[in-house]
């Protein structure tokens, strides 16, 4: 690739990045700056303090934590928490009790809260956007609710139809808000160009020294200048490090600081107006009608990117196997990446307009917001401090001096958070930890399904004897059994042989193996077990798919040989009773999860008219 080329991609890449990355970042001026005063008062000791914190925050969180450190914890390429969770050794991911179990379903929790995040972003999101009519006309106040339920409706209904053609236009409409945002902000501080010195880190030092412990109160708020920081580093294998570092300091750490610095010029001048600082800079009211317009467009941008975001994450934790499979489509043939999780969409649907409906104000959301942030960020700090000794290996040295200065100022914020709990923070703790439960459920559940296979298994040896015997008759077909072990007889056929007293002539056994890795390139291969038994291996990366009907095309058969095949599936029953693993209330969920999980043959890409689907039970 020439030197051309490669500015061109470089571009393009950072223009993507814009629409992506930073849209939830980029919205925050709509709502950061009032909340924080709204808490911290509205002298102009209070107005430098909170903007000094805010500048700071940004500077330390973004700039320094995520771009210069987190972004180098990548697993081959990819970012986000479960990327990280797929770093961590395995005894920290297999444990069961002690410390490092409670490490892990404290990350877990934080991984449940982007689920609870990609509810609030919406919510307040666009009803911060359409807040700004009342902007233009005070009378049009009431209609801010219903405009944004209508928004988010029509949103999330056009999931399914895939946003290939909308994401073409991401990034130059979001290049434009931030154009905007960062003039708007330059004109207003012409005006009293001596608000810079908010900059100063003397005045968010002497602010917390001043206020000492009141100042959790107020960082509560702060906070939500930095939400959408996470999306950094989740978003890194779709851009990867250089476009994200230059999206952020050419174009979008510009823009925000010059237009919280506007915003307040426009607080010291009209300290005592209930207005909104962020659509008073507009200078006029034809441009006040564009800036709620374009802010409405980048809001619903920054929406779908974390739509998009929680869709992804909810594949990878399938894959992880800390969720049931779940209906996944693929909304874009040629794009990997573009995918529609229908029961996600509706959760998270239902989820988004329930918070509009109950809240009401982007103030009253704000209170939610901040919590589902302040904990994730503070999880992945830890997390990025393990996988820093164990897996990249860096000097204990080095991180003794960066790993706490990270959680010192993540706690902080996450401490000033959960002073929210009663205004509204108890809404996305309740989703994460129910959606904690489930993946704890899944997994102990998953374990005991795993133990009660191998306790019941009977042995090839087993098969040979019963067809010597005559009791199972041979079926001059080729039978696909999916299992984790071709040692061990598969439960399906089990069923087969004690059920319908059969067994097909030649056996393929396909095993797909779960890399910690997200994209595995390693090909199928297959090995011979006896005479009549083959097994395939497919590696797959936690962010692919696998489709095992086209596998076994590209690697074991002609089409017209796989056309004669049947595919042989184990439908499990439960048992109920005191002598299994599961016990009580864990196994009653398991066994809804279990239930109501996607079918394999859906899931793994199976002929459904060449499938056979047998029954058995089993006591966990």
């Amino acid at each position: 690739m020439n030197h051309a080329a490669q500015k061109t991609t470089l571009g393009a890449l950072t223009l993507g990045a814009l629409g992506v990355v930073f849209g939830d970042i980029g919205t925050s001026p709509i709502y950061a700056l009032r909340e924080s005063l709204n808490t911290a008062g509205t002298s102009v000791f209070d107005i430098y303090g909170v903007v000094s914190l805010l500048f700071w925050s940004l500077m330390l969180v973004v700039s320094i934590k995520y771009l210069a450190f987190v972004l180098r914890a990548d697993n081959n390429g990819e970012g986000g928490i479960l990327s990280l969770f797929a770093l961590l050794p395995n005894k920290i991911r297999k444990s069961n009790s002690g410390g490092k179990y409670a490490f892990l379903v404290f990350l877990l929790l934080g991984t449940a809260l982007l689920v609870a995040d990609g509810m609030l972003t919406p919510a307040i999101s666009v009803l911060s956007a359409t807040e700004g009519i009342s902007a233009i006309n005070p009378e049009l106040a009431h209609w801010s609710v219903p405009l944004t339920i209508a928004i988010l409706v029509a949103l999330f209904a056009v999931q399914s139809r895939g946003t290939n053609t909308i994401g073409k236009v991401f990034g130059p409409i979001v290049l434009i808000w931030f154009a905007t945002i960062g003039y708007f902000g330059f004109i207003k501080v012409q005006t009293r160009p001596e608000v810079m010195r908010a900059l100063l880190p003397s005045y968010a030092i002497e602010y917390v020294g001043h206020h000492g412990l009141h100042t959790f109160i107020i960082l509560s708020s702060v906070i939500l200048a930095i939400t959408g920081a996470e999306a950094l580093y989740a978003d890194l294998g779709h851009f990867g490090k250089r476009a994200i570092r230059l999206g952020w300091f050419l174009v979008v750490a510009p823009a925000l600081i010059l237009n919280y610095l506007g915003q307040a010029v426009i607080a010291i001048e009209k300290p005592h107006d209930e207005i909104s600082l962020f659509f008073a800079l507009a200078p006029n009211d034809n441009l006040r009608v564009f800036l709620v317009v374009i802010a409405t467009l980048a809001t619903i941008i920054a929406s779908q990117a974390l739509i998009t975001g929680v869709a992804s994450l909810s594949r990878q934790a399938v894959r992880l196997g800390l969720l049931p499979r779940l209906k996944i489509i693929h909304t874009n043939q040629d794009v990997i990446g573009q995918i529609y999780v229908p029961a996600v969409n509706l959760i998270v649907g239902i989820g988004s307009i329930f918070l509009v409906i109950n809240f009401r104000t982007s103030g009253a959301l704000a209170n939610a917001y901040s919590f589902a942030i302040a904990a994730t960020m503070l999880m992945t700090t830890l997390a990025f401090g393990y996988v820093a000794v164990e897996k990249l290996k860096w000097k204990k040295r080095t991180l003794y001096f960066l790993i706490p200065p990270l959680v010192l100022i993540d706690l902080s914020f996450f401490i000033a958070t959960v002073t929210k709990i009663f205004k509204g923070a108890w809404v996305p703790l309740l989703v994460g930890i129910a959606i904690t439960y489930v993946m704890w459920v899944w997994r102990k559940g998953q374990s005991a399904l795993e133990k009660a296979v191998r306790d019941q298994n009977i042995t090839w040896d087993d098969v040979d004897s019963a067809i010597d015997s005559k009791s199972v008759s041979v079926i001059p077909d080729t039978g696909v059994y999916l299992s984790t072990n071709a040692l061990r007889v598969p439960q399906a056929l089990a069923a087969q042989l004690k059920n319908l007293h059969s067994c097909p002539e030649k056996i393929l056994i396909v095993t797909v193996v779960q890399g910690d890795v997200p994209v595995v390139t390693a090909r199928p291969t297959l090995k011979e077990i006896n005479g009549r038994v083959q097994q395939l291996y497919v590696w797959v990366g936690f962010m692919q798919d696998v489709n095992i009907q086209k596998t076994i095309i590209e690697n074991v058969m002609t089409a017209e040989e796989e056309a004669l095949c049947t595919y042989y599936l184990a439908d499990r029953k439960f048992i109920e009773s005191p002598e299994g693993n599961l016990k009580g209330a864990t196994e009653k969920v398991f066994s809804i999860l279990h239930r109501n999980a996607t079918t394999a043959s859906n899931y793994f890409g199976l002929p459904e008219s060449r499938v056979i689907t047998l029954g058995t039970q089993m006591d966990l």
